[in-house]
């Protein structure tokens, strides 16, 4: 079992990871296909790709599903920040610091209750 500061940690890194990814999401999606999809065998190696880590993930359901939790959480409230007319580095610093404070706060009750 993992020491709880390592869990605590890469939930810290994850936090900042999703704010950042989320910045400026469909422009990178465009370069990245742009860049991978010049031929149909990558195209095709990657499909295949895609197929196993959805069965992987059909098959690990109840362990991804707190994963796409957060990832959609985090990407309506870039939505609602982008609608709100927020610059990039506001969303970023506000998406990680109510991630942090969500973290912090869930693992104080945590402790506190049990």
């Amino acid at each position: 079992m993992a020491h709880p500061f390592v869990s605590f940690g890469l939930a810290i890194a994850w936090g900042l990871v999703l704010a950042v990814l989320m910045m400026s999401p469909i422009q990178g999606l465009q370069r990245l296909l742009a860049r991978w999809f010049t031929s149909d065998t990558v195209a095709f190696t990657f499909l295949i790709g895609v197929a196993a880590f959805a069965s992987i993930l059909l098959n690990w359901f109840k362990i991804f599903l707190p994963f796409f939790m957060i990832f959609s959480a985090e990407s309506l409230a870039r939505l609602d920040l982008q609608t709100a007319e927020f610059g990039k580095f506001q969303a970023v610093f506000i998406l990680v610091a109510t991630a942090w404070a969500g973290l912090g706060l869930g693992w104080i009750a945590a402790h506190l209750l049990y």
